[in-house]
């Protein structure tokens, strides 16, 4: 009996040896396949495939180091961002899902414009490569039948009606629906039949980009949720620009941070900034309109090392027109020497370079333009004098402040954030997936 009782013994732990040397070679086979990171941080690890899906999507007419730069502070704003309560923002979850929708189809676009070697993508050809078949008329028909049915209490449910084919086979309507939010979904249904139709066509296009999307993510094996991690910073850019006071709350529905400051120091900025409440009697311009804004980026820079704007503008402005503005001539402010008071009837550029006047920026970045982008030059500022009392702009003033510390302190709190997740670049050399 005791010698049956130690065979058996001896069997079962035979077996836990078999069953842990098996445990052991799944796990190192999984290791051995899996995406291993090859930059690690803690707001998130970056995988090779996912860098080359990275590089060919957004990164493809720059190197690498701008890339790896680009991602270390778009981290870092995430890493931000988290600490502020991003992800617990009530608009986070649409803002977030618009973001991924945005990077597939751009990421989409960018392959098929690759396969077919042609910037511009002719979508009807693209159905037909990937076998999509779906008439928007009949198919607006077959829903609006099917929500009927529905009211009257049939079982056919709306997305199982069939309103195409992709690849010879079904295409159901609700292989589009999940790609839409529930928002998007009850709206459609709400839809008569021409507007109905006009949104299937776009959803029924994002269903193509989908499909695309598919196949670049095989030839490239990214990791899911360092993509979502991505789509995570972009959203988080949005939020940390309303928040620093870059951009206003359009882009992003929240509040920008309050700072609080002492009367001394708001009285003491009012002194420091007055005389930008002083309107603009007249100032000096030169300006000039190009083609794009890399060559206008250029442009600017040669100014703020001093170069002559007509020399630029002879050699790049994108017409004649915009040659001679670049001589300097007299702008006089609104209400002066019979201009028009209301912005409204003065003309676009007219009102960007007085705004600039207003703010004593003599030198104001490129301006993109409906045609071209702006560059302009200021000088011989003039105001018109009159008496000011603080407690008449003591919030222009608080508002001016804040947004000068916030600016600063976004430098600061970005590089902090930097430091903070601890990016790290296993292999200082990256070979990155080409197609």
């Amino acid at each position: 009996m005791l010698q049956h009782e130690k065979k058996n013994k001896s069997i079962f732990l035979k077996i836990i040896f078999i069953l842990c040397l098996f445990m052991i070679a799944v796990y190192w086979a999984w290791w051995f396949c899996s995406s291993k990171p090859v930059i690690t941080s803690k707001a998130g690890n970056l995988s090779q495939g996912t860098l080359s899906y990275i590089y060919f999507v957004l990164y493809s007419d720059k190197t690498q180091n701008q890339m790896f730069q680009d991602l270390k502070e778009n981290m870092a704003i995430g890493y931000l961002a988290d600490g502020l309560g991003l992800c617990d923002d009530p608009y986070y979850s649409k803002f977030f899902a618009i973001s991924q929708r945005s990077r597939r189809q751009r990421a989409a676009i960018e392959w098929l414009r690759y396969k077919n070697k042609s910037i511009d993508i002719d979508l009807n050809i693209v159905f037909n490569q990937y076998g999509i078949e779906s008439d928007p008329q009949q198919a607006t028909k077959l829903i609006q039948s099917c929500i009927q049915r529905e009211k009257h209490g049939f079982r056919l449910k709306c997305q199982d009606v069939i309103i195409g084919q992709i690849n010879n086979k079904p295409l159901s309507l609700s292989m589009i629906k999940f790609l839409m939010t529930p928002e998007e979904w009850y709206q459609f249904l709400s839809f008569l039949p021409t507007p109905m139709e006009n949104a299937y066509k776009s959803y029924l296009t994002r269903f193509l980009y989908h499909v695309v999307h598919k196949e670049l993510i095989e030839y490239f094996a990214p990791v899911l949720k360092e993509l979502q991690q991505m789509d995570h910073d972009q959203v988080a850019s949005r939020y940390i620009s309303v928040k620093y006071g870059m951009a206003q709350e359009g882009i992003y529905p929240s509040k920008r941070l309050t700072l609080d400051f002492p009367d001394t120091v708001l009285f003491n900025h009012f002194f420091a900034i007055k005389d930008r409440f002083l309107p603009v009697q007249a100032v000096q311009v030169q300006y000039s309109v190009f083609e794009s804004m890399d060559i206008a980026e250029m442009v600017y820079n040669k100014l703020n090392n001093g170069e002559n704007l007509i020399a630029l503008a002879k050699q790049y402005a994108i017409n004649d027109h915009f040659v001679q503005t670049s001589y300097p001539h007299r702008l006089y402010g609104y209400g002066v020497q019979g201009m028009s008071s209301n912005p409204e009837q003065r003309a676009i550029i007219d009102n960007y370079l007085l705004d600039a006047a207003r703010k004593n920026i003599l030198l104001p970045k490129p301006h993109k333009l409906d045609q071209g982008v702006l560059v302009a030059q200021l000088s011989h500022l003039e105001r018109q004098q009159r008496e000011l009392k603080y407690r008449e702009y003591q919030f222009a003033v608080r508002r001016d402040l804040t947004l000068k510390t916030l600016k600063e302190k976004f430098r600061i709190d970005v590089e902090d954030a930097a430091n903070a997740i601890q990016w790290k670049q296993i292999n200082n050399d990256i070979d990155l997936v080409r197609p």
